[in-house]
């Protein structure tokens, strides 16, 4: 995962994709390929990907489905 610091700029570490997937996911649920599709310009590759969705787990901030896979957005109360 890349942490924003003394050489690595915001705009080059992994918190700074998190809003663009969010933004994705806000507006539709959808599987991870379907989500790595729309968002892969933001990524060195897919590993970055994944990173960036296991934080956004983490944060509880995506929820995904076992039983299909698909990923969505958890809604604020």
């Amino acid at each position: 995962m890349k942490i924003p610091s003394k050489v690595t700029d915001y705009k080059e570490s992994t918190l700074a994709s998190l809003p663009k997937i969010m933004k994705k996911l806000n507006k539709q649920a959808m599987n991870p390929q379907d989500l790595y599709k729309r968002t892969r310009r933001y990524f060195d590759d897919v590993g970055e990907f994944v990173e960036a969705l296991d934080c956004l787990f983490i944060l509880n901030r995506i929820c995904i489905d076992e039983e299909t896979g698909v990923i969505s957005s958890v809604k604020a109360n």
